[in-house]
């Protein structure tokens, strides 16, 4: 008789197992892989439903009107409960709640087999970014209309639980049995799904032929990218049109345009400023650009946008919809350095470690899947997190390459030569073109979002040694011969003395002291940089709530504190000089990672620049971090793009200040030559957006911002009572965010609404999908808002901007990028302000049909010396002045969609 699944789901009034009561179930019942029945019910509750579950589920209590109580039900659904293997997406929850509503009816459930299949899906597809159902079901192309909907939630757990089970049995037959011993350590029954798949002897579906070994796991083949041999070239008039006729797009004369202007700078060997505003089709522009500029003379070129989410929408979408448009048989590659890619003997590295807690388990799984499917073997597609990183890269630090060990990353070298276009992000670009061989491939740059370099040049110009950081690293060697790598050493000097092992002698004992040492100064130097904070912060007013910086250090003892250290790791790392035994590689590597953790802020504090430090909670050591800039941001900017590249194209929405690049133009040496353009908005803003400042805002004062805050309160209490719609509410620092949530806790008017608080480590992912899945919702978010974010409504698009968006004066940015310009403040801090202006309100209006509504509190876009610059920067969006009645009028004749 075949094995029955349930897979079950739940809603409930909230997670309270004591408290909360089930409002909804769903199940799903599989055999032999298929679907066989199903059983859906709402439940009767007493309990009011709260309102973010109501939003949530779709379920009010009219729904449960008529419904069963729970144990009206109970016994039918235990009977059809108990000889089943119990399924559920976070097992726990769901059998929890259920044991517990059983157990008040006076039945005992416990079923025989429990599967998690967040578990079994984290294994089955390991490259998934996110294991939400909602996501993951998209991800995998099963349907789930309504999210959260116990019968839905339930069928499409069920349809991913069967393409799991399906997966895993086609793979090879010893990666499955792989799989079962590993499983073993896991939480829950998921070993005896695979012992029944072993026992049957299946496996071994994925052709033989690209099925390679090392060791002994099997890995997918690495296909190598053959040179296309298109090379006829296309005008650019037959090109574009032939996009239009393929897409049905309508045309548009400034994309027409703009890809006129990259082909020509690209011709000329130009350095180019473009700006180009929101809807003028920039991504498809430059990769059409870039396609027949290759065409045309056969020269390779790079692309560099902002996050890894455009780079990956890039070579996905914009890249494959021209291919097919044009009928090209082109390539092109994400480009990045060697540390992003994994090597086969790492993997079996870590898979002969002998750690067996959760984490580490679900991470071995999930390597030996993925190296069967991964095409490049970068390790971002594996998005590690929490348990499973710290230890991947515990290993990684730790790791002596094998001999005959095969990394990817040759592969990717050897591909990047048959590639016409090469896909990167500023990061990467910035960290590592000017050492990588593979970015010296490409003759002429395209850089997107151009805007954002400046911020990962300093970045790159910036070194940090944190305590964690450091504490950790130091950790991985061992406090003493009982732990980590300096155990390994104790263990071999151990085998050569009883054993005659044949290795030189290891002297533990003063290894033991050294180590101690290591530890016991860099303590002291954290302590007396805890010392030196504490005596500043006790004669200043510190908000908890943010991270503080202190810029006036006292070097004197930290510099001693590091010379020590350094003298310490160089004199144990000359003893080890001739040593060849791979633990005692290890040592040395992991040894020689922190030495260059301490050279690269001392050297710089020796050549008498000012460190500065950041604390996140001044009471812990443990959120204490050191910062010292290395280089200016002026001269890394040159050396990569103008020195490295014929062509630098730079195009953003954002480009200019007032009109004017002057301010883009001044990040590099005055003597560049950079040809301009800009093309006009094609949105007609004027009549599709407003810009709302009131007329008598209280003065801010940063010691007590009640009145301030209350007169914003005010105005979006009246927002969301005329209009029933959704408000993105902006500030620039959490401690406004948090008092202005306080605020809002205790009225009414914001009862039937979810709000949405960004928290200093927030996934802004999640804030913003909550945001756009609700119709009721208020999002307050920090600085991080100001742009990549798109905003979703039906209706009107608010955006309150609480403060302009200036970075203040204790902002290390400010303190790092001071000294580069002659005035600070009119040619960083304002055009910096401006450009986040503008990207606020880019928030507001992405297509023809929408309308904005941006409120700006801060009376200096009208009231300041320097207010035509954000004036300016609106665009003919139309300002409007006034009160709050004023405030109520507007919304109540604004247009309808």
């Amino acid at each position: 008789m075949a094995q029955r699944y349930a897979v079950v789901d739940l809603e409930t009034t909230g997670n309270q197992i004591q408290y909360d009561e089930i409002i909804q179930i769903g199940i799903t019942f599989i055999e032999d892989n298929q679907i066989v029945d199903t059983y859906h019910t709402y439940v009767k509750t007493d309990l009011e439903i709260p309102s973010f579950i109501q939003a949530l589920t779709n379920i009010n209590e009219h729904d449960l009107q008529g419904a069963p109580y729970f144990e009206e039900i109970s016994e039918s659904l235990f009977m059809m409960l108990k000889d089943c293997v119990f399924v559920a997406h976070n097992v726990l929850f769901d059998l929890n709640f259920l044991t517990s509503h059983f157990e008040n009816s006076n039945l005992t459930f416990k079923p025989k087999l429990t599967i998690d299949t967040m578990e079994l899906f984290k294994i089955a597809f390991p490259n998934e970014e996110s294991y939400q159902l909602s996501e993951l079901s998209q991800s995998l192309e099963v349907d789930l209309n309504q999210a959260h909907s116990a019968d839905e939630d339930a069928r499409a757990t069920a349809l991913l639980f069967i393409k799991a089970i399906q997966k895993i049995a086609q793979l090879p037959i010893d990666t499955i049995k792989q799989l079962y011993y590993l499983s073993k350590s896991l939480k829950y029954d998921l070993k005896d799904i695979l012992f029944e798949i072993v026992r049957g002897n299946q496996g071994q579906q994925l052709p033989s032929s690209k099925i390679k070994k090392y060791q002994n796991i099997n890995y997918l083949k690495q296909t190598p990218i053959r040179k296309s041999s298109d090379r006829e070239t296309i005008s650019i008039d037959e090109a574009y049109e032939r996009i239009l006729k393929t897409y049905h797009f309508d045309y548009r004369k400034e994309q027409y345009q703009l890809v006129q202007q990259l082909f020509d700078s690209l011709l000329h060997n130009e350095n180019a400023l473009i700006e180009a505003p929101l809807g003028s089709g920039k991504s498809m522009s430059f990769v059409l650009a870039a396609l027949l500029y290759y065409l045309e003379t056969g020269e390779h070129i790079l692309v560099s946008t902002h996050t890894k989410l455009l780079q990956n929408q890039l070579l996905e979408q914009e890249f494959n919809k021209v291919l097919n448009a044009l009928d090209l048989d082109l390539k092109a590659m994400i480009i990045k350095s060697k540390d992003h890619y994994i090597s086969l003997g790492l993997i079996l590295n870590i898979l002969q470690d002998d750690t067996d807690n959760y984490e580490a388990t679900i991470l071995k799984m999930q390597l030996l899947v993925w190296i069967l499917e991964t095409e490049t073997g970068d390790i971002e597609e594996l998005h590690l997190k929490g348990g499973q990183q710290v230890f991947f890269e515990q290993k990684r630090t730790t790791y002596v390459p094998f001999k005959n060990d095969i990394h990817y990353y040759q592969f990717v070298k050897e591909s990047a030569q048959s590639v016409e276009i090469g896909i990167t992000n500023h990061a990467h670009l910035l960290q590592h073109s000017t050492e990588d061989t593979v970015y010296q491939l490409f003759k002429h740059i395209i850089v997107d979002e151009a805007h954002r370099i400046q911020d990962y040049a300093l970045n790159q110009v910036t070194d940090v040694l944190s305590y964690q950081h450091i504490k950790y690293h130091l950790g991985l060697l061992g406090k003493n011969e009982q732990e980590k790598l300096f155990k390994r050493l104790d263990k071999l000097e151990n085998k050569r003395v009883i054993e005659q092992y044949p290795i030189q002698p290891i002297d533990i004992y003063q290894l033991k002291r050294d180590i101690e040492s290591l530890h016991e100064q860099n303590e002291l130097l954290f302590d007396d940089l805890m010392l030196q904070i504490n005596k500043k912060h006790q004669s200043q007013t510190m908000d908890e709530n943010q991270i503080h910086y202190f810029y006036d250090i006292d070097t004197t003892e930290i510099s001693e504190l590091f010379k020590q250290q350094i003298s310490t790791i160089n004199q144990i790392l000359a003893r080890f000089k001739s040593y060849t035994h791979a633990h005692v590689k290890a040592f040395k590597k992991e040894l020689i990672y922190i030495y260059h953790q301490y050279t690269k802020i001392y050297n710089v504090i020796k050549n008498g620049e000012l460190p500065y430090v950041s604390i996140k909670k001044l009471s812990q050591k443990s959120t204490l971090s050191i910062y010292v800039k290395k280089a200016e941001v002026k001269d890394l900017l040159n050396q990569v793009f103008i020195e490295q590249f014929n062509s630098n194209i730079f195009i953003s929405g954002t480009l200019t200040v007032n009109e004017s690049f002057k301010s883009f133009k001044s990040m590099f040496p005055e003597d560049i030559d950079f040809k301009t353009y800009y093309l006009n908005e094609i949105y007609d803003l004027k009549n599709q957006a407003t810009c709302f400042v009131p007329k008598q805002m209280p003065d801010f004062n940063y010691q007590n911002t009640d009145d301030y805050i209350e007169t914003i309160i005010h105005y979006l209490s009246t927002f969301v009572s005329e209009t029933n719609q959704k408000c993105l509410v902006l500030f620039t620092n959490y401690s406004m965010l948090y008092q202005a949530y306080q605020y809002m806790e205790e009225l009414e008017v914001f009862n039937d609404y979810v709000v949405l608080m960004q928290q200093q480590h927030s996934h802004i992912y999640k804030l913003v999908q909550q945001f756009n899945q609700f119709d009721k919702t208020i999002l307050l978010g920090t600085l991080s808002f100001f742009e990549g974010f798109d905003y979703q409504s039906a209706g009107i698009k608010c955006v309150m901007m609480t403060k302009l968006p200036f970075i203040h004066q204790d902002d290390p940015r400010y303190h790092l990028m001071k000294d580069e310009f002659d005035n600070p403040f009119k040619d960083f801090v304002l055009p910096d302000a401006v450009t986040k202006f503008r990207q606020g309100i880019g928030r507001l209006i992405r297509n023809k049909n929408d309308l904005g509504l941006l409120v700006c509190f801060d009376r200096r876009i009208l009231d300041s010396h320097y207010s035509r610059f954000f004036i300016n920067a609106l665009g003919e969006i139309p300002v409007l002045e006034g009160d709050i009645t004023e405030f109520q009028d507007k919304l109540r004749n604004y247009p309808n969609r």
